[in-house]
């Protein structure tokens, strides 16, 4: 093959060129424990204003629990003590694979379809490493750590059939189940990950899996990608398999000479920038078709092809001690939309169903006041 792998960056699809509005969707095994510190900013201002030192100990995505529960002190760490005992994360597993059953797709679907969304990006491998479908790509220390029935199908055929394009998020940089060291600084976020071969392939083999299984309209990866010159074969294979598909922008190998004292220094320095995805050129990613920014709407990049993720409250996937104060409104969704759709972008609203997969009510009337007006 020899399919260029940016093909889309200067002349994307029609469809995604004319998309405005999607849906994020953050479930698994975080919505069992549904908690993250509530008293603290939102992603883009803890970035903005915090000392790198508190980001990730006082972290407000609840689907970061895994991490924040290794860091001694944290209050996930002290709400895990106090509610689940010394029980290992990996024990939520069984818990969510029996309430996982309930979930109704063909509600999700009607919902985020009424609400005036043209995708949805489904996450099927966060950084705690559980993979959301019957995966037949081993792990080879926790081979029951996925889900036992094809939801990611269900979910694909759902969205599909209300005329909405399908997506993938999958994290492969960061997959925890293959590292014991929390992430506590930006250099730490970027190069304290498995690079071995075994996780190389088992990451390679489950994208592939994914686009020969889901065909996806999108493929979103998160953080980086690990050192592996197959990255441009999985994009040949893609395009090839999905010639109207797109990749996001954050797939960015990070080599290990940058784990030397100089090199750590500047992965922190540069922290805010790589985060926020508003990089200076010398930082721009070598592969993507669209540029991605979050919890915030201030983008500053000069291609216009780009995309605004957050959630309705301060956490991506389920939070079920955040606040009334903490959520936005359908108003607020109209504003961002109008904001962003004006430079180009389109936004990519996080929905965190809770463990039997249900939509959260105050997420819920958000939704339905959008697909009122």
């Amino acid at each position: 093959m020899n399919t260029h792998p940016n093909k889309h960056r200067e002349h994307p699809p029609s469809w995604f060129k004319d998309a405005k509005l999607g849906i994020f969707i953050h479930w698994g095994l975080p919505s069992v424990p549904a908690f993250a510190p509530v008293d603290v900013p939102d992603y883009s201002e803890i970035v903005r204003t915090r000392p790198p030192a508190e980001w990730f100990k006082y972290f407000p995505y609840s689907e970061w629990y895994l991490n924040s529960l290794r860091i001694a002190g944290s209050p996930v760490e002290k709400h895990h003590r106090e509610h689940f005992g010394d029980a290992p994360y990996e024990a939520f597993a069984d818990t969510f694979k029996q309430s996982s059953r309930s979930v109704d797709v063909e509600a999700w679907a009607h919902l985020f379809r009424a609400a005036g969304a043209d995708y949805l990006v489904m996450v099927t491998k966060h950084h705690d490493g559980f993979v959301m479908y019957d995966t037949t790509v081993d792990h080879p220390r926790l081979p029951d750590y996925h889900l036992d029935f094809d939801f990611v199908g269900d979910l694909a055929k759902a969205v599909r059939a209300k005329g909405m394009r399908f997506g993938v998020y999958y994290s492969s940089l960061l997959d925890w189940t293959f590292t014991h060291t929390p992430v506590t600084s930006p250099s730490s976020l970027y190069l304290e990950n498995d690079n071995s071969r075994i996780y190389r392939d088992y990451c390679y083999r489950h994208w592939l899996e994914l686009i020969e299984r889901y065909k996806p309209d999108i493929l979103w990866n998160d953080i980086g990608y690990p050192v592996d010159k197959r990255i441009v074969d999985l994009f040949e294979t893609f395009y090839a398999t999905v010639p109207e598909g797109v990749v996001n922008d954050r797939w960015t190998a990070f080599p290990r000479w940058l784990s030397n004292r100089l090199g750590k220094w500047w992965l922190d320095r540069m922290a805010k920038k790589l985060l926020t995805g508003n990089n200076k050129a010398e930082l721009e990613p070598k592969y993507y078709d669209y540029r991605t920014i979050e919890y915030t709407t201030e983008w500053k990049g000069q291609h216009a092809l780009f995309e605004m993720c957050r959630g309705l409250d301060k956490s991506f996937a389920y939070n079920r001690y955040s606040r009334p104060d903490d959520f936005i409104t359908a108003v607020d969704v109209k504003r961002y939309l109008d904001e962003i759709v004006l430079q180009g972008g389109r936004l990519l609203l996080g929905v965190g169903p809770d463990m039997d997969g249900s939509i959260p009510i105050q997420q819920r009337q958000v939704l339905e006041a959008l697909a009122d007006e």
